[in-house]
């Protein structure tokens, strides 16, 4: 078959581009979001929290992705809508008959900031070096690629050592940045690289201008990049509290919002000069379980947790049902991949009680099970909310629990990087292809934070990956899930549905690019009048 589909900061307190010191407001340098500044305007979004490092592909980095989007390149991405496969460095690709080579063709007209052409030796370099080091977000992905031709300046072929036609779809992803070789290769680590704190070298409609720590990353319009953005200036405001973050968008002190809560939604849609989209994703809210806690090895302990999970309380209390109850372990909003059928249990207080019963557990002289254990979250979007739901029900059950809410970049360390959690509340995308179960859950997979194992899942998930039809393909990763419902490594709570807020005076937002332009590309944003 062949297919052809055309067309992050830890280290430095303050970054400038072009100048040595740090200033602003705390607004960004943008002032009024309503106000122009040249001929494209000032257009200003809230971040959650500061950038862990200004190289995109070393750790996942939520709130250095969107910055990264709108100052690098990838070979391909995805649009914000549907997860439609979009071009970027790559006009265009294709497999081979049998799923094991993927060409890309680039474009010839990309150049980095400082006039380097961007050829298919970066993409050769950013690849090779992602392989070869297992601490880089991407690099358990390129597992399938045995090499990277770079034949001339603008072709670049991933040769693949089994058949994997979902390869293009992560490529497409996440911590897949093109980085320029002749400024990255010079014998230091990539995070140790002072491109990696201060990037003077971009390819992408914006350049940095300047970073405040706390306070904002102030990008300008790029005049030398092939498709010029329509804004001038495009500002990260970091502003970690929502209600904090709402106040700012209906005061006009920013101009975007994205993934508030969902008890936001009715008041600013109320507002006439803001405008609501709510877009649904398969990144359902879930509880990932530490295989690394001697307690919750026990399946019995795990099932009767997810017995004690009422998920339509937390889907009316806490998302106003915007996010509806998910019981499969894959996304339901993925229809021909999901498993309806062999899913998480129903919420059942007794059940659960008399599954830790027949597990051997006794009830001390308080009514309790199991005491000792954590729920970790981040703040925002719900968790906080969601994990007291969870708590209180765990209680009728006889299982103790105690929170912990950090900010995200603290979370994402202890979580993503030490491991030291028993039980966590997370997002994240389970897209665009369901063979990203593998980073999930798969042996070693670099987001399986939880540390779950089980061959039998792991040859299911490589099954479905390098099968090309799709109803196949289904009935592997069915199979998985099967696994999965009975072992229960996680649970899917609720569905993602993302309410999304915007000044009303922009047009072209990210979400309305289907089909044409990616997640948190605002370089088609412009005035509305």
């Amino acid at each position: 078959m062949r297919k052809k589909i055309a067309c992050l900061l830890a280290a430095a307190l303050c970054v400038t581009a072009a100048l040595g010191g740090c200033s602003g407001s705390g607004k960004g340098s943008g002032g009024d979001a309503s106000s122009s500044d040249g001929s494209g305007g000032t257009f200003i979004v809230r971040s959650a929290g500061d950038p862990m490092s200004f190289n995109p592909d070393v750790a996942g980095d939520d709130n250095g992705y969107p910055i990264a989007q709108n100052m690098f390149r990838r070979l391909c991405a995805l649009d914000s809508s549907k997860q439609n496969l979009v071009p970027e460095a790559a006009e265009s690709w294709e497999y081979n008959e049998d799923a094991t080579k993927l060409t890309f063709h680039l474009r010839d007209d990309l150049k980095w900031s400082d006039g380097e052409a961007l050829t298919s030796e970066d993409v050769k370099y950013t690849f090779d070096t992602i392989k070869a080091n297992p601490t880089y977000y991407f690099s358990a992905s390129m597992a399938v690629v045995d090499s990277i031709e770079a034949p001339d300046d603008y072709t670049v072929i991933f040769n693949l050592n089994k058949p994997d036609s979902s390869l293009v779809y992560f490529l497409g992803w996440y911590a897949t940045f093109i980085m320029p070789e002749h400024v990255y290769n010079n014998g230091q680590a990539w995070e140790e690289n002072s491109e990696a704190t201060n990037p003077t070298v971009t390819c992408g409609p914006f350049k940095l201008e300047e970073y405040n720590q706390g306070e904002s990353v102030t990008l300008v319009k790029n005049e030398e990049f092939a498709d010029p953005a329509k804004l001038d200036k495009l500002i990260f405001s970091i502003i970690p509290d929502e209600a904090t973050a709402v106040q700012a968008l209906q005061n006009g002190e920013i101009d975007f919002f994205e993934n508030f809560s969902a008890s936001y939604v009715t008041e600013l849609e109320a507002d006439p000069n803001i405008r609501v989209e709510i877009n649904e994703y398969p990144s359902p809210i879930r509880m990932l379980f530490n295989f690394n806690n001697d307690t919750l090895k026990n399946q019995a302990v795990r099932k009767a947790i997810a017995m004690a999970v009422d998920r339509d309380e937390v889907s009316e209390k806490v998302f106003n049902e915007i996010q509806k109850p998910e019981y499969a372990l894959y996304p339901s909003y993925v229809e021909w991949a999901a498993n309806t059928e062999d899913t998480a249990p129903e919420f059942d207080i007794e059940g659960a009680k008399k599954v830790l019963e027949d597990a051997g557990f006794t009830a001390d002289a308080d009514g309790n099970y199991i005491t000792g254990l954590t729920i970790d979250v981040f703040e925002g979007s719900g968790y906080p909310d969601t994990a007291r739901l969870i708590q209180a029900t765990l209680a009728e059950v006889g299982i103790q629990t105690e929170i912990e809410v950090s900010e995200y970049n603290a979370w994402s360390q202890k979580v993503s990087v030490e491991k030291d959690f028993d039980i966590c509340l997370m997002g994240g995308f389970m897209g665009p292809d369901p063979s990203a179960l593998v980073n999930r859950i798969g042996t070693g997979g670099g987001s399986n934070y939880g540390s779950y194992s089980n061959t039998k899942v792991d040859e299911l998930l490589a099954q479905g990956a390098s099968t090309a039809e799709q109803s196949e393909r289904a009935t592997y990763y069915k199979e998985a899930q099967t696994i999965l419902a009975e072992e229960l490594p996680y649970i899917n709570i609720v569905s993602f549905a993302g309410p999304e807020a915007s000044n009303a005076g922009f047009k072209n937002l990210p979400y309305d690019g289907e089909g044409k332009w990616a997640w948190a590309d605002y370089s088609h944003v412009e005035k509305a009048n």
